[in-house]
């Protein structure tokens, strides 16, 4: 019996079989067996991106979880961290605790053994800080910025911000304060880009000089990797975005940049998009026109995007989808068969006739409400005295003590006025057992839970003139993790990251007390469905 080897494989059968490992150190070292593996191996690194193009455009991934039970040592939960990927690594770096404390940690995560790493890292270590900017640079990692609120610090000061300067030595596993001239104000929750030399900065909660509170910025840096020199740039004059903080700033091509969402405020959030033009001298803005606004995800700002081609991704809560029937009301005139003919095709839409439909139960009827049998026991009652043999007051048309109406004020005024005393005693009354339920947990409601889906949106046309860009109609996907606010994510070698946050709705994250059973530290990877030949 013969013994097939490797060798002997197709290469559809070989480049299979490749496929199965890990997008990273393993599969990059199969390229050293022959050039024929090398071959093979290339195509299987452009197969494996067309793949997760178009799984992210018709909306068909695969999530894949890792807790921190499978995984020893662990990194400790946080959220508003930031996260970079170099190679076959993931390092974060900071973010916040349930406590509202901050780190200063350095941790790697082996994205070809999904193992954490703690890099006993030398030189001067950054603050501890939160919604910091961290971006790779050839082999060094470049953070800027961030705040913090450590309970060393004043009652009276309640949060500070940075504008300090640290990069990261991947090779020689060193930090390096670094000093530059003409430094930004300190800056928290701003968004960073590298083109060629030139690190570009826009945006945040910003402190300038001698000032007492924070503003929101929409001044754009750039610093000169070369030099450690920083410069303000300034833009023609012209519309151009409001200041905000938690914006997604993706490079579209050497020469120009795109700003998504963002917050204004507590209560104003930011759903707009811009292009800044980096030609010249004096720097231009465009708006790009949205389409597909009811496609939009809620709370941009809180979920980052990430730029996969021409595809910007965003994670938000799946929304519910909305089957009740549209109720349309035509009268007499109009109801003729042409209106019917403009009915929709899904058949949701029901016509109600008003001049000829029937009384409704609740309908007002010469001031009475009810059915006409209830208004014919009225109209019995209301030829009896208002006060009965045994004292108590008869409320005339008032079937139950919620229902109210008009003919309970027919009578004398006097009587009218201890009528209505009485029904306001009674209401008063059934409040008070509804509170004393409700203080008893008689009525608890269940919490619901929402689930993220995948959001895109399509940015091919954001250079044309005018640009625009367009939210694809989503696909529920119920496969996802639990609705998760300020996490990180970013693209690996052929799969988003994502890692950490808060699970909670992003509009009541502010009034929360308790969140150490809401942070996160479980990692999801978001990958194509596997193929098989």
């Amino acid at each position: 019996m013969a013994v097939a080897d490797m060798d002997s494989l197709p290469d559809e059968v070989l480049e299979f079989i490749l496929s199965l490992l890990p997008p990273y150190k393993d599969l990059h070292d199969c390229m050293m067996v022959s050039r024929r593996w090398r071959r093979c191996v290339l195509n299987v690194v452009k197969q494996k991106q067309r793949n997760l193009y178009r799984a992210i455009s018709e909306f068909d991934v695969r999530w894949e979880r890792i807790t921190p039970i499978d995984m020893a040592p662990t990194i400790s939960k946080r959220y508003s961290h930031t996260a970079v990927i170099h190679d076959n690594s993931m390092f974060v770096f900071g973010g916040c605790t349930c406590a509202m404390t901050t780190f200063n940690d350095l941790w790697r995560l082996d994205l070809s053994k999904r193992k954490w790493i703690r890099p006993l890292a030398m030189g001067t270590y950054p603050s501890p800080k939160a919604c910091s900017s961290m971006i790779r640079h050839n082999d060094t990692l470049i953070l800027f910025g961030g705040w913090a609120y450590p309970p060393s610090y004043p009652l009276y000061q309640s949060w500070h911000l940075f504008n300090e300067l640290h990069v990261y030595d991947i090779i020689s596993n060193r930090w390096t304060s670094v000093t530059t001239e003409n430094t930004p104000p300190p800056v928290a929750g701003h968004s960073v880009s590298i083109v060629g030399e030139w690190m570009i900065m826009f945006g945040g909660l910003q402190k300038p000089c001698n000032a007492v509170h924070c503003e929101k910025s929409n001044d754009i840096w750039r610093l000169n990797l070369k030099t450690w020199t920083w410069y303000k740039q300034e833009v023609e004059n012209g519309p151009k975005p409001t200041g905000r903080f938690g914006q997604t700033q993706v490079v579209i091509n050497p020469e120009n940049l795109l700003i998504l969402a963002g917050s204004g405020g507590p209560t104003y959030h930011h759903c707009d998009a811009w292009i800044l033009n980096m030609v010249g001298d004096l720097w231009t803005w465009k708006k790009v026109e949205i389409l597909g606004k009811n496609n939009e995800p809620t709370n941009i700002w809180s979920n980052p995007g990430c730029k996969i081609d021409d595809k910007i991704v965003v994670l938000n809560r799946i929304k519910e989808s909305d089957k009740s029937p549209i109720a349309a009301y035509y009268p007499k005139a109009t109801w003729n068969v042409a209106s019917a003919r403009t009915a929709p095709e899904d058949g949701r839409l029901s016509r109600i006739d008003l001049a000829n439909r029937a009384n409704d139960k609740d309908d007002n009827v010469n001031g009475k409400r009810g059915t006409l049998r209830n208004q014919k026991r009225v109209a019995e009652e209301e030829e009896r005295p208002l006060g009965g043999s045994s004292g108590n007051v008869k409320v005339h048309g008032l079937p139950s003590s919620s229902s109210f109406s008009m003919s309970a004020f027919n009578g004398p005024p006097e009587r009218r006025t201890e009528a209505s005393d009485r029904i306001r005693e009674r209401r008063l009354a059934n409040l008070l057992k509804v509170e004393e339920n409700l203080t008893k947990g008689a009525y608890k409601r269940e919490k619901k839970t929402y689930y993220l889906g995948v959001y895109v949106l399509d940015i091919s046309r954001v250079l044309e003139n005018p640009p625009v860009a367009t939210w694809q109609p989503p696909k529920n996907l119920k496969n996802g993790p639990e609705e998760t606010i300020l996490y990180t994510l970013v693209k690996g070698k052929s799969e988003l990251v994502m890692f950490g946050g808060i699970q909670k709705d992003a509009n009541s994250i502010g009034f929360s007390k308790n969140l150490s059973s809401q942070i996160s530290n479980s990692l999801h990877f978001i990958t194509a469905p596997s193929y098989v030949i």
